[in-house]
C-alpha cells in the first residue's frame, strides 16, 4: 500500500477538517453536473456553493480555499479537454468494495443535485439519451445492497464507475456544445 494519500484521501481529509457531512465524490459529482449543463461559477461562488453542499458549519477555511479553487479549475478542464482523461473522484481500489461503492453512489447523487442546481435545463431539453443518463445516475445513486454483492460485483463496479464517466461527458459536451451553439445564433 502506498504511503502517499491518494487525490480521494486528500479532498477527505480536507472536508472532514471542515465539519464536512458530504464526500469528495459527492462534490465532484455536483461539480460535474453543475457545469455539465454549461453552468459556471466564480471563485467564490464555487467556495459558497461547495460549502453549503458539504453541509458545512461555516465557510471553508483559508487552507483549503486554493486547494477547491484548483479542484473546480482542474476539473473543468478535465472536462473540456476532449482528451477523455476525466475521472471519478473515488477511493482506491485498495478499498473495501461497500465503501468504493457508496462512493459511487454519492458522486451520482452529487451528479444529480448539481444538474439540477444550476437551473440551466428545461424539459424540453432532456431528450431520451440525457433521460436515460439521469436515470441510470438515479440507480447508481441507491448504491448496492449487501445482499446483491457477490462474485461479480467488483467486475460491476468497474464497469460502472466507466459508465458514469463516460456519460458524464457525454452530458457535458452534449449541454455545452448546444448552448455554444445557442450563442453563435444570437
Amino acid at each position: 500500500m502506498s504511503s502517499t494519500p491518494s487525490r480521494f484521501d486528500l479532498f477527505s481529509n480536507m472536508a472532514l477538517a471542515n465539519g464536512a457531512i458530504q464526500s469528495p465524490a459527492a462534490l465532484q459529482g455536483w461539480l460535474t453536473g453543475y457545469v455539465a449543463t454549461g453552468g459556471r461559477l466564480t471563485n467564490e461562488q464555487w467556495l459558497a456553493e461547495s460549502a453549503e453542499y458539504m453541509g458545512l458549519p461555516e465557510a471553508w477555511e483559508s487552507q483549503a480555499k486554493m486547494p477547491l479553487v484548483v479542484f473546480y479549475k482542474e476539473e473543468l478542464k478535465r472536462l473540456q479537454s476532449g482528451e477523455l482523461d476525466y475521472q471519478l473522484l473515488l477511493p482506491d481500489d485498495e478499498t473495501d468494495f461497500d465503501v468504493r461503492m457508496q462512493g459511487l453512489a454519492d458522486w451520482a447523487k452529487g451528479f444529480l443535485d448539481g444538474f439540477g442546481a444550476s437551473g440551466r435545463v428545461s424539459e424540453a431539453d432532456l431528450n431520451e439519451d440525457v433521460l436515460e443518463v439521469l436515470k441510470h445516475y438515479d440507480a447508481f445513486s441507491y448504491g448496492m445492497e449487501e445482499e446483491d454483492v457477490n462474485e461479480d460485483s467488483e467486475r460491476l463496479l468497474v464497469e460502472l464507475v466507466e459508465h458514469a464517466r463516460v456519460t458524464a461527458l457525454f452530458m457535458f459536451f452534449h449541454f455545452n456544445n448546444a448552448q455554444q451553439a445557442k450563442q453563435q445564433v444570437h
